[in-house]
């Protein structure tokens, strides 16, 4: 049913599903207090249902004496008609109903999307559904708590069924990476829906990422396990059946064929200049036959860890376990499987504890790049082998990078490929200064003239545009759309690539203002890659300007024992020390910031944090010491930081701004 062309135009727009927002003809609406907010948001979504007054009171004033309840009631409506205009409330004795013409409401719109159920309809569905219902008001009512809990799990249980239909239309459509965001999406509303794992297991596996799929429904089998006790439903299984019939079917060499699979593996390789790494079997220095399964499992975990990481090309488990007790050197070995660096190590037992020895080498000039040793206590010893592969991967990526880096560095101008100018634009990225982000943007830009399909140049030229403007780079007016779109670019390029994703999630959350989905798509690069330090610290970033303050610290405590040598450690320890203001820990919060600017001079956000958590302790003259010599590198106002909005919660950035004029920043 459609509106008749003389139907008169709603003055009002209400959207509840993430914050509560009302907009009228001159733009924006504030209202005075949460209840009456709450008021207008349990009409809205009951309409045009009319609703007795004495469940009004009840609902939002039924701790107060019943004549105080129907008096603030009677308060609120009047005040409601005040701002809305008589008619948009219906009175009909006892009864109270809003008027579906004077204002409409995205509750009701998501609703009639969902029930329309063409792709069309589920992809408005999905964009409209920003977040729970109401997420911001507050009102301490036992009526109205129960009442919202049981709304907020109706439409979140709406829109995960609506996400998980979308991405099903999208798969019979052939759209592989469209039906794994939607399986994703529904998957960060309810982990617990397995219509949404198997959608994403379908999505990865016709997408040819079979093993990636099997990989992901173990983790569906751990996550049930723990959470509920229990394991997948049978068409989740046979789900999972017939993935592993798939890949059983692809070759596996035998014994004998080895040689060939390597031989062909290295020509695969010629032309890929994606620097390529050989693990090789980790030495059982211990003798029993335990430890040689361990040994054993800490490399093929390792191998699998480092395959996360897009910019590696990591040699197979066949390959490299085929050419153990051969009597063969690392560089014959590297040689034989075509890789430039080989990663080798040895695991003993002593006493209680496990100690475990890496060394990363350069095939070529047997100069050593990396080496670390590891000791952990012997307890689960699954749970071992996940910590040890995950620390060793996550220290050799950027260990081979920095490498590839000092390589490209190297190399005449005149012989740059696009992938030596993509090596030498991370390496002024990564500095995290307002020179070095303008040539790291420069360098980018070139490197995508010469190749405009590398996942990974779109997603650090995207960074590079996001991170220009807080290190006083100047940046064109299109400078976020143009970030946004290269970002997507490289999500759509390569669903399975966390380091596209984290960069999409910032880029959606920070300048584009979606913070929902910017923080779905951060979450999935932690997923993808539980070794990328890059990944958990943007998904702490978002969280420490997002609210989620206790998350926050936990995943940027974790980037940093994943990468404690890392050039973005400045970054993440910034979020530290926001999170400690916004929690009001700020002696802790002054420590953190104390080392992000000794990480990095340059890091403006640093320093401003600093000066706030330097006015929560009461240091008032440090502060504006700071202040001082920050503004002379480059000057901010309020008015700038105001804009900046680092903080999404309200009270947080009001204490933020505060803290900062008392530190001597400028209106």
């Amino acid at each position: 049913m459609t509106d008749s062309p003389s139907a008169p135009r709603p003055s009002f727009a209400l959207s509840l599903l993430g914050r509560f927002e009302l907009t009228g003809p001159d733009g924006a609406v504030s209202l005075p207090n949460k209840k009456l907010a709450g008021l207008l948001a349990y009409l809205a979504c009951t309409a045009p249902q009319p609703q007795h007054r004495e469940k009004l009171s009840t609902l939002l004033w039924g701790s107060h004496f019943d004549a105080q309840a129907k008096q603030n009631l009677r308060q609120a409506l009047f005040k409601l008609r005040q701002v809305l205009g008589h008619s948009a409330l219906s009175s009909d004795g006892e009864f109270i109903s809003l008027n579906a013409a004077v204002i409409t409401c995205d509750v009701l719109q998501f609703e009639q999307l969902v029930r329309r159920g063409s792709r069309d309809a589920l992809t408005a569905a999905a964009d409209l559904y920003r977040g729970r219902l109401a997420d911001d008001i507050g009102v301490n009512e036992e009526g109205w708590t129960e009442w919202l809990a049981g709304e907020r799990e109706r439409l979140s249980e709406l829109a995960v069924g609506a996400m998980v239909a979308l991405g099903e239309h999208e798969l019979s459509e052939g759209r592989t990476g469209d039906a794994l965001l939607a399986g994703q999406r529904a998957n960060a509303l309810n982990s617990m829906r397995e219509d949404a794992h198997r959608l994403i297991m379908r999505a990865l596996s016709a997408a040819g990422r079979n093993a990636e799929a099997l990989r992901y429904y173990q983790s569906v089998v751990a996550l049930l396990k723990q959470e509920l006790g229990t394991g997948p439903d049978a068409t989740t299984n046979a789900l999972a059946a017939e993935l592993r019939k798939v890949q059983e079917q692809k070759i596996v060499p035998a014994a004998g064929e080895v040689a060939t699979e390597i031989s062909h593996q290295a020509e695969q390789m010629i032309g890929n200049d994606k620097p390529r790494v050989a693990v090789l079997p980790f030495r059982n220095m211990g003798g029993d036959t335990e430890q040689e399964y361990f040994a054993d499992g800490v490399t093929a975990d390792i191998i699998t860890a480092l395959s996360r990481f897009r910019e590696l090309v990591v040699i197979a488990a066949g390959s490299s376990f085929a050419l153990r007790d051969k009597g063969m050197t690392s560089r014959q070995i590297a040689q034989q499987l075509g890789a430039q660096y080989v990663l080798s190590g040895d695991i003993r037992k002593a006493g209680n504890r496990i100690r475990v020895s890496a060394e990363l080498t350069h095939a070529g000039s047997e100069a050593q790049v990396w080496s670390s040793r590891y000791e952990r206590p012997l307890t689960d010893i699954f749970d071992l082998q996940d910590d040890v592969s995950s620390s060793v991967a996550a220290v050799v990526d950027p260990a081979v990078r920095g490498a590839e880096i000092e390589r490209a560095r190297r190399k005449a101008p005149t012989d740059l490929s696009a992938y030596d100018l993509y090596l030498r634009g991370l390496h002024y990225l990564w500095g995290g200064t307002r020179e070095g982000v303008i040539k790291a943007i420069d360098l980018l830009r070139r490197s995508l003239n010469l190749d405009q399909e590398r996942t990974a140049t779109l997603a650090a030229l995207a960074w590079g545009l996001v991170m220009a403007p807080p290190l006083g780079a100047n940046t064109s007016a299109d400078a976020t759309a143009e970030a946004l779109g290269l970002a997507r670019r490289a999500v759509e390029q390569d669903g399975g690539d966390a380091f596209a994703h984290a960069v999409y999630g910032f880029t959606l959350f920070g300048p584009a203002g979606d913070n929902d989905q910017g923080r779905i798509h951060a979450s999935e690069a932690a997923r993808l890659n539980p070794s990328s330090a890059f990944a958990w610290g943007v998904l702490g970033m978002i969280d420490s300007m997002g609210g989620d303050y206790a998350n926050a610290v936990a995943c940027l405590h974790r980037s940093l024992v994943l990468s404690p040598d890392d050039r973005m450690l400045h970054l993440w320890m910034t979020g530290l020390t926001a999170s400690c203001f916004a929690l009001g820990q700020y002696e802790e919060g002054v420590a953190w910031a104390r080392k992000s600017v000794r990480h990095n001079p340059s890091n403006g956000t640093g320093h401003r944090m600093l000066a706030a958590n330097l006015v929560g302790v009461g240091r008032l003259e440090e502060a504006r010491e700071v202040t001082r010599i920050r503004d002379a590198a480059q000057k901010t106002t309020i008015r700038d930081l105001r804009a900046m909005r680092f903080f999404k919660q309200n009270e947080a950035l009001e204490r933020y701004l505060s803290a900062q004029q008392v530190a001597g920043v400028a209106d």
